[in-house]
C-alpha cells in the first residue's frame, strides 16, 4: 500500500514530471495563455476610491441611501480662511466673492457661509429679516463687520460651522452633490486655484478621497517595480547567475500577469486592497522558486541536462511547494470572511494568483531549467548553513528542549496580555503623515471649526406622527445638545435650531425657547420655507427629521460611540414610539473599517482551523498538524500583542496582515515537517530525521524568509499608513516565523512519540 504522503504527493510529481520530459509543450501552454490573457489586463480598470470599501451589502447602507432621498447629499469641503482682526471687511469681501464663483461650480449643491446663508433675525420693528449676515451692499467696511458681529450674536447655526475664534477664521461649506464623486478630483483643482492664492486652505472627506486615490496609484506605479527589483537583485546575489535570476523571477513575474489579467475580464477593479496582490504574488513565486533552483543546484551538469536526476531532486521539494501554496491560498481566502466586496476580491483573487504562481513553478520553472544550457550554479554561502548552523539548532533543541518550549510559553502569555489591550479603530484621516498638506489641514480645520466628518441621526415618527409635536421636538432639541458636548462632536444642527431662533426673537426672549404648539412651529416653518437649509432638517411630510453632526474626531470606534451614545439618549429620553437611526458617509465608512477588522478576526479563525484540517489530510497525523501550527500561531499571537503592548489599533490596514502571515509564514513550517515526516516514515529516528531535513531545508528557508521580508519592507518606506503596517508587520512576521520554526519547532519534532522511545533506548 501506498504511502500517504507519497499518494499526495502525485500531483506536484506529475506537474513537476511534465515540466522536466516535455518542456518545450509546457512553455508553449503558457505562451498560449499569456497570449490569451492580454485582452484581460488591457481590459483591467483601476479605481483606488476609498468608497470601494464601503460596505454596501448591510442594510445601513440602503438606510443612508434613503437618508440622502429625504435629506440630500451629505459630504462637504470646508475652506477656511484667516483673519487677524475678527471680521475684517477684506477677508469678508474675499469670502463674498469666493462663495459667489464656488455656487457656479458643478457638482456644488449649494454654498453656505457669512455671505450666503440667510440668518433668521427679528428687527426692532418685530419684523422677520432673512437675509445673510454680511451685507455687500454696505458703503463702510466697518459698518459692514459690526453686522456681521451683530447678527451673529444669537445666532445657532453659524457659530462653529461658519466661524470661529472670535470671528477669526471664516468658513465656506460647500455642500455637494450627491453622486458627483467622480468629479472630485476635478473639483478640487477648481477650488484650490481660487482659494490658495486666497492663503486658505480646505478639507474634507473628498479631500481625503482624493488624496487617498492619487497615494494609491503612486504606490503601486513606485512600489511595486522596487519590489522587483530588490527581488531581482536578492536572486542574483545568492546564485550569482543571470540564467537563475531570469528563472527565479520568471514565475512571479507571469503569476502577476495572470492575476491582474483575471481581474480585467470578470471587471475586478485594481483597487486600494488588491493594489497590493502583484507585489505579494511576486514575492512568492520568487521563494518558491527559491526551493527549486537550490534543489536543483545540487544536480551536476551532465545530470541535469538529461532529466531523471534533476526530477528526481525536484520532486522532493514538490509536495512542500505545493502544500505551501495550498496554505497560503487558504489565508488568503480567509479574507472573503469580510462582507465587503473590494476586500473579498482581495482573498479571492490573492487566492486564485498564489495557486497559478504554484503552478508555474511546478511546471515552467522545471522546464526552464531543462531547456538552460547552464544549470543553476550552488548558492552562495550555504555551506556553512547546512554544517554548522543546521545542526547547531537542531542540538540547541534536543539540548534545551525544556528552556525553549518554556521562554515560547512566556512570549504567548505577554502576548496575551497585550491582545486583550488591542482595539479595533481606524481613523483614514491618520493614512496621511502629518507634514502632509492634506493632513495638516484637516488638523486646523478640526481645531480651529467642527471638523469636517458629518453624521446624521435621523428621528422617524410613527405612521401619522409629526416630529414637531412639542414633546418630540424637545426630544430632539434635547439630544442634539447632548451630542454637541461630547468631546467627539464638533457641531449639531437640528430644526429645533431655527424654530428656537425664531421663536425667541418674536417674543424677545434671549434665551430662545421652543415654540410650545405644533400650530405655531408650523406657522413659522411657513416664514421658514425659503430657507433651502430646512430641506436638510426636515422631510417634507414631518415624518422625519435629521440632526446634523459634524464631527471632530474622524476613528471609527469614536464614531460608532457617537451613535451608540445617540441610541442610549433616545432610548431614556426619547419619545418611546419614534425609531432613530444613525446614518451619513463618516458613519459608513466607520462601519466598514469596524466590518474589515472584525472581519479579518473571523476570517483568521477560520483559515486556522482550514489549514489545520488540511495538514491532518496530507501527513494523517494529529499532532504533526497542530505542531505544524504552533511556530505560526504564537508569531502571530505576539505580533497582534505588541500591537496591543504599543496602543497601536488594529485597523483597515492591519487587520488585513493576519490571514496574509499565516498563509506566507506557514510555508517554512511546512517543508520542514514534510521532510520530517518523510524521513521519520522511512525509518529514522527523530534526532537523524531532524538533522538531515534542517541540512537540506534550511538554506532555502532563510533565503526565502530574507527575501520576502526585503520584498515587503520597502512597503514600509511608505507615506501610506496601510502600505506602510503591511510592510512593517509582514516583514516582521516572516522573520519571527523563521526564529519559530528553527528554534520551537523542532524542540517539538523532539518531543513526538517515537522521539521520546528514542530517546530512552539511549
Amino acid at each position: 500500500m501506498a504511502e500517504p504522503t507519497a499518494v499526495r504527493a502525485r500531483i506536484p510529481l506529475a506537474l513537476i514530471r511534465l515540466g522536466v520530459r516535455r518542456p518545450v509543450t509546457v512553455l508553449l501552454a503558457w505562451f498560449v495563455l499569456a497570449a490569451l490573457a492580454i485582452p484581460g489586463l488591457l481590459n483591467l480598470q483601476v479605481d483606488t476610491s476609498t468608497d470601494s470599501v464601503l460596505d454596501r451589502r448591510h442594510p445601513a447602507w440602503q438606510v443612508y441611501q434613503a437618508s440622502l432621498e429625504d435629506f440630500g447629499g451629505d459630504e462637504i469641503i470646508v475652506v477656511a480662511l484667516r483673519t487677524e482682526q475678527p471680521y475684517a471687511a477684506p477677508v469678508l469681501t474675499r469670502l463674498a466673492e469666493l462663495s459667489e464663483h464656488f455656487e457656479g461650480l458643478e457638482g456644488v449643491r449649494r454654498v453656505d457661509s457669512l455671505s450666503t446663508l440667510p440668518v433668521v433675525w427679528v428687527n426692532e420693528a418685530g419684523d422677520l429679516e432673512l437675509e445673510p449676515a454680511f451685507d455687500a451692499e454696505l458703503p463702510d467696511p466697518a459698518a459692514r463687520s459690526e453686522r456681521v458681529a451683530r447678527r451673529l450674536a444669537r445666532d445657532r447655526i453659524a457659530p462653529g460651522s461658519l466661524v470661529a475664534d472670535g470671528g477669526r477664521v471664516l468658513a465656506i461649506n460647500l455642500v455637494l452633490e450627491r453622486g458627483a464623486e467622480q468629479r472630485h478630483a476635478e473639483l478640487l483643482e477648481e477650488i484650490h486655484a481660487w482659494v490658495d492664492p486666497a492663503g486658505g486652505i480646505l478639507s474634507g472627506v473628498p479631500v481625503f478621497r482624493v488624496a487617498a486615490n492619487e497615494r494609491t496609484q503612486s504606490e503601486i506605479l513606485f512600489f511595486a517595480p522596487m519590489t522587483a527589483a530588490l527581488i531581482a537583485a536578492f536572486l542574483l546575489l545568492v546564485f550569482r547567475s543571470a540564467s537563475a535570476l531570469a528563472l527565479g523571477i520568471a514565475p512571479g513575474i507571469a503569476g502577476s500577469f495572470f492575476l491582474l489579467a483575471a481581474m480585467g475580464y470578470l471587471g475586478a477593479p485594481l483597487s486600494i486592497t488588491t493594489m497590493v496582490l502583484p507585489s505579494i504574488i511576486l514575492a512568492l513565486g520568487c521563494a518558491y522558486s527559491m526551493h527549486v533552483l537550490i534543489a536543483a543546484s545540487a544536480v551536476d551538469s551532465s545530470a541535469a541536462g538529461k532529466g531523471p536526476a534533476l526530477e528526481a531532486a525536484l520532486g522532493r521539494v514538490g509536495l512542500p511547494v505545493a502544500l505551501s501554496g495550498l496554505t497560503t491560498a487558504l489565508g488568503l481566502l480567509a479574507i472573503t470572511f469580510v462582507r465587503i466586496e473590494a476586500v473579498r476580491m482581495t482573498g479571492g483573487f490573492g487566492a486564485l494568483g498564489v495557486l497559478m504562481v504554484t503552478a508555474l513553478v511546478l511546471t515552467l520553472l522545471p522546464a526552464g531549467l531543462v531547456l538552460t544550457a547552464r544549470p543553476a550554479a550552488r548558492p552562495r554561502g550555504f555551506s556553512w548553513v547546512q554544517t554548522r548552523l543546521a545542526p547547531s539548532l537542531v542540538d540547541l533543541a534536543q539540548r534545551h528542549r525544556g528552556k525553549t518550549l518554556a521562554i515560547w510559553a512566556a512570549i504567548a502569555l505577554l502576548a496575551l496580555v497585550g491582545i486583550a489591550r488591542v482595539e479595533v479603530e481606524t481613523d483614514a484621516t491618520r493614512w496621511l503623515p502629518p507634514g502632509n498638506p492634506v493632513r495638516d489641514a484637516y488638523e486646523e480645520i478640526r481645531t480651529t471649526l467642527s471638523g469636517i466628518s458629518p453624521m446624521n441621526v435621523v428621528i422617524q415618527a410613527p405612521p401619522g406622527g409629526n416630529v414637531l409635536e412639542p414633546a418630540t421636538l424637545a426630544a430632539v432639541d434635547g439630544l442634539a445638545a447632548y451630542l454637541e458636548a461630547l468631546p467627539e462632536v464638533g457641531k449639531t444642527i437640528s430644526v429645533a435650531d431655527p424654530l428656537r431662533q425664531l421663536h425667541g426673537g418674536f417674543n424677545n426672549d434671549p434665551s430662545q425657547p421652543l415654540p410650545n404648539s405644533l400650530p405655531l412651529a408650523e406657522q413659522y416653518l411657513l416664514l421658514l420655507e425659503s430657507l433651502e437649509q430646512i430641506d436638510d432638517l426636515l422631510r417634507l411630510d414631518r415624518s422625519a427629521t435629521n440632526i446634523q453632526i459634524r464631527a471632530d474626531d474622524n476613528g471609527s470606534a469614536n464614531l460608532q460611540g457617537i451613535a451608540d451614545a445617540a441610541q442610549a439618549w433616545w432610548g431614556e429620553h426619547g419619545q418611546p414610539d419614534h425609531r432613530i437611526t444613525t446614518t451619513g458617509i463618516m458613519y459608513e465608512f466607520a462601519r466598514a473599517e469596524d466590518e474589515i477588522a472584525y472581519g479579518q478576526l473571523r476570517g483568521l479563525a477560520a483559515a486556522l482551523a482550514v489549514i489545520s484540517a488540511v495538514l491532518l489530510l496530507i501527513f494523517r497525523s494529529t499532532r504533526l498538524a497542530l505542531l505544524s501550527l504552533a511556530p505560526n500561531a504564537i508569531p502571530l499571537l505576539l505580533i497582534f500583542g505588541a500591537l496591543g503592548t504599543f496602543g497601536l489599533p488594529l485597523d483597515a490596514g492591519t487587520a488585513l496582515i493576519g490571514c496574509l502571515a499565516l498563509g506566507v509564514a506557514v510555508d517554512d513550517t511546512i517543508h520542514i515537517v514534510a521532510g520530517f515526516h518523510a524521513r521519520q516514515g522511512a525509518g529514522l529516528a527523530p534526532r537523524e530525521a531532524l538533522d538531515l531535513t534542517f541540512a537540506e531545508v534550511l538554506p532555502a528557508l532563510a533565503s526565502t524568509t530574507a527575501m520576502i521580508a526585503i520584498a515587503f519592507l520597502v512597503l514600509a518606506f511608505s507615506e501610506f499608513t496601510i502600505a506602510r503596517n503591511l510592510g512593517w508587520v509582514t516583514s516582521g512576521i516572516m522573520v519571527i516565523c523563521f526564529v519559530a520554526d528553527a528554534t520551537l519547532l523542532p524542540a517539538l519534532l523532539l518531543r513526538t512519540k517515537r522521539g521520546n522511545r528514542s530517546e530512552r533506548a539511549q
